[in-house]
């Protein structure tokens, strides 16, 4: 394989990373705006939550390893909206529950 295949691959990996990147992210976008707008947070699982975050920096670390700008930012962007989202759950989890006398 010349040079000029294996760049024209490496291109066609990174423009299906940011597609695939910019699917996730605004997937999330919608999630944070929802449970915005709602203020309610449990259907969501503290184990999701947990495990996107560990899943998000490895997958972070890997695109930083591997020179992909794509593999980077994307989960990096994707794991700061997990944050969020967790933030969210446990801001409105505890006012749902502290409202109903549920928490001590």
């Amino acid at each position: 394989m010349n040079n000029s295949t294996l760049l024209k691959e490496e291109k066609l990996e990174e423009y299906f990373g940011w597609i695939g990147n910019s699917i996730f992210i605004s997937a999330q976008m919608f999630q944070i705006i929802h449970t915005f707008r709602v203020k309610k947070t449990h259907d969501l699982s503290y184990g999701l939550q947990i495990l996107m975050i560990i899943g998000n920096t490895m997958y972070s670390v890997f695109g930083l390893i591997d020179n992909s700008l794509s593999m980077f930012l994307g989960n990096l962007i994707t794991l700061i909206m997990t944050i969020i989202q967790l933030i969210q759950k446990i801001y409105y989890d505890r006012n749902y529950y502290s409202s109903y006398n549920l928490i001590k």
